[in-house]
């Protein structure tokens, strides 16, 4: 067996470790509040997208998108596919119902725990 076979069969790609983190929504806003930073630096709109496409994978994929943004599932594919050229303003305003909806998740997902904890008691 070759050491590359070898290093696929014991270790997992950077990617799924990724994902597993970026399914944490709290993980997810951290990581699209630092793509954007990045962004504000260096410009680079094809990061910004790389980003906002692993959390999208992530959280649901484009159907789940599509309900945080109301773009059909075929604006939001052309958009975040890699072989068009990105549209600065409809990038940044995924990103920015994107956040949101993470931010509104999250909230709800604390007051069911309240409420939770609330009738246990």
């Amino acid at each position: 067996m070759s050491i590359e076979n070898k290093l696929q069969e014991y270790t997992t790609p950077f990617k799924d470790f990724l994902l597993k983190d970026l399914a944490d929504q709290e993980f997810a806003k951290g990581y699209l509040q630092a793509a954007l930073q990045d962004f504000e630096k260096d410009g680079n709109v094809e990061m910004l997208l790389l980003s906002m496409k692993d959390v999208v994978e992530a959280q649901g994929g484009i159907g789940a998108l599509v309900n945080w943004t109301n773009l059909s599932p075929q604006t939001l594919t052309y958009l975040l596919n890699e072989k068009h050229p990105p549209q600065l303003d409809k990038v940044l305003d995924i990103l920015s119902r994107l956040k949101d909806s993470l931010h509104t998740k999250h909230a709800a997902i604390e007051t069911d725990e309240k409420n939770t904890a609330i009738r246990n008691s």
